[in-house]
């Protein structure tokens, strides 16, 4: 390729040919989601010619059943655009030319150009991982049942020989039986730590979440591993200075971590040698450290000390004891807790291996979406695991969602009585007081009574509890944005089940943030201040009644009625708030007209509340 050409020129032939190589299918869209770039991968995945393809709205690679929903989360993704990197979810497919469907993964990158937002979609084929995912989960099943089922037994029984059980054996029978115990033993435990490791990346361990002191579980941690460490001929203690943070964990997941280190430190301390633990508060987290001394970590080992089956000495190991799997465990679970761990060289020799953890303030700093819209539907997730409510928050801000988090039963009633949310997720596996129980006590609540609730849990829901008039909806944990925004789009602020929902159109923004404050208490108030936001609004929420002004910039307010319709074709009721007082002709849609100079926020309130209570009245008559 040769550069006698115009610079720009270079660079859109170098961007096609980049586009076109890529490995992965590429499209663009523009802002109406018509096609405007197709790369080849594109193709092969979907079975289209790109001539087919240009031109043609991005519904057309959608299935059939997931397109209203997809309009939904285009418009909204519109208002909101960012880049979304690309993610697994079982509840995403692509439609091919004949009809078959297929797993992907997508990311959006949008490219903002002097005629607009284009969105540039990555679309990932991963039907072949999810199979090899199934033969892995297939492999590990057969596993756990065919090896450490028998090996348990035997490691049991050979247990019960070596106890008397059979009455006394001689010497060398003994010997042999313990040579046999101790690797039938060591055996179970590898096994074990294998299945551990592969749980905990698979995502599938469930990690229970709750406040606790960290000094208390430190000491606890020291009182069950006293026998081991009295066998070493080691003594462990509790530094007296240690402070007493507060920390969001897994109690029994961090005491497994703590347990590992100070495990491995009585193993490589000499006789009589100390282990001590120390807690500190640190910039915001609490680090609590394990240290010994012994020999210390030979410099070529340090930068593999926390790989699988890593051992420093394997000679040394097997008379140690071990697997090689423990710190590799251990980094994965201080992971998912949102902690790090690491090691440094003691001062007078031997190793202190710490963790750090999100101190109790840091935690609940984050509960509050601070970064939310003025448009942004408000939900509340009852969550005690802080990454995976992170998580779900990060997957649903692109849709319009701006979610709040409670991590415990005491704090989600509170937040639930105070904020009005068009929606609650909650899960079912929530410590203090889970499942059902909870959503009772929140119905109790004259302020949540009506709010949608949808609970997340690990287990399928049985007949008895998918069918509580109490409950939304049931969606399986991990969390998928996707499929969490499709119960939501369905049940937020709309019907007898939830908060009504009102679209305000007034191109003054004080009155609008007027006019949301005292409407909050009614309904869910989403505010534009143009015909257009409001026409891409319409495209993302359900609405029960408009709030319009009639003259807005440089157009009428009247222009939007033909629009104001929902997805069925149904007119949404309008009430007119404006200053400009002329006489229209009467509009069947029009339910009552005020002026902003002769009416106040009152009035407005009242009539807003009449025409809702009147909506969800003949909505009972209708179901009845």
């Amino acid at each position: 390729m040769k550069r006698d050409r115009p610079a720009n020129e270079f660079a859109e032939e170098l961007f096609r040919l980049a586009v076109e190589a890529c490995p992965n299918g590429m499209l663009m869209t523009d802002s109406s989601g018509t096609i405007v770039l197709v790369n080849g991968e594109t193709e092969r995945l979907f079975g289209y010619d790109r001539s087919e393809l240009i031109g043609r709205s991005i519904e057309v690679l959608v299935p059939e059943r997931m397109r209203k929903h997809h309009l939904g989360h285009r418009a909204r993704y519109a208002e909101h655009p960012m880049v979304r990197r690309a993610e697994a979810s079982h509840a995403l497919f692509g439609l091919r030319r004949d009809g078959s469907e297929f797993a992907v993964e997508i990311g959006l990158n949008p490219v903002h150009t002097a005629d607009g937002l284009f969105v540039l979609n990555v679309v990932i084929d991963i039907s072949d991982r999810q199979r090899v995912d199934r033969l892995k989960d297939e492999f590990v099943a057969t596993v756990s049942h065919e090896l450490r089922t028998p090996l348990t037994s035997i490691a049991g029984s050979l247990g019960l020989l070596l106890g008397g059980a059979a009455g006394k054996l001689p010497d060398s029978v003994t010997r042999f039986l313990g040579i046999a115990h101790s690797n039938c033993t060591r055996l179970v435990r590898l096994i074990s730590d294998i299945l551990d490791i592969e749980k905990i990346e698979s995502g599938s361990v469930v990690f229970s979440f709750k406040p606790i002191m960290l000094r208390q579980l430190a000491e606890q941690v020291i009182e069950a591993n006293r026998g081991y460490a009295d066998g070493f001929g080691v003594h462990v203690r509790l530094d007296p200075a240690a402070d007493d943070g507060k920390v969001l964990v897994d109690p029994d997941r961090l005491a497994q971590v703590i347990t590992n280190l100070v495990s491995n430190a009585v193993k490589f301390s000499p006789r009589d040698g100390d282990v001590e633990l120390t807690i500190a508060h640190r910039d915001g987290r609490m680090r609590i450290a394990v240290r010994d001394h012994g020999p210390g970590i030979p410099e070529d080992f340090k930068p593999r000390i926390f790989e699988k089956f890593a051992q420093a000495d394997a000679t040394d190991a097997r008379q140690k004891g071990g697997t090689g799997l423990g710190l590799s465990i251990a980094r994965k679970i201080v992971t998912r807790l949102d902690g790090t761990i690491g090691f440094v060289d003691a001062d007078g020799g031997g190793t202190e291996f710490f963790v750090e953890l999100p101190d109790w303030r840091q935690i609940a700093a984050r509960q509050i979406d601070t970064a939310r819209s003025v448009n942004d539907t408000r939900i509340l997730l009852c969550e005690d695991d802080p990454d995976a409510a992170m998580a779900v928050r990060d997957g649903l801000r692109p849709f319009g969602f701006s979610t709040d988090f409670a991590h415990d039963a005491e704090e989600a009633i509170r937040r639930a009585r105070g904020n009005g949310y068009a929606a609650l997720v909650v899960d079912f596996e929530l410590p203090d007081a889970g499942g059902v129980g909870l959503i009772r006590l929140l119905r109790e609540q004259p302020e949540v009574y009506r709010t949608p609730i949808v609970i997340a849990s690990a287990e399928p829901a049985s007949a008895k509890d998918a069918a509580d008039p109490n409950v939304l909806k049931w969606i399986a944990k991990p969390i998928d944005a996707f499929a969490l925004t499709q119960i939501l789009d369905g049940a937020v602020a709309r019907g007898a089940n939830g908060r009504p929902c009102i679209l305000h159109v007034e191109d003054d923004r004080d009155i609008l943030d007027l006019v949301a404050r005292a409407l909050q208490p009614t309904a869910h108030v989403i505010s534009v201040s143009s015909i257009e936001e409001a026409r891409a609004a319409l495209l993302a929420h359900y609405f029960d009644l408009v709030v319009l002004d009639i003259t807005l910039d440089e157009a009428s307010g009247l222009d939007l009625l033909p629009d104001l319709r929902n997805r069925s074709g149904v007119s949404i009721p309008v009430v007119i708030f404006s200053g400009h007082s002329a006489e229209i002709a009467a509009i069947p849609q029009v339910e009552a007209r005020l002026t902003k100079i002769g009416a106040s926020l009152e009035d407005l309130v009242v009539a807003v509340h009449d025409r809702l209570m009147l909506r969800s009245a003949s909505a009972r008559e209708e179901t009845a």
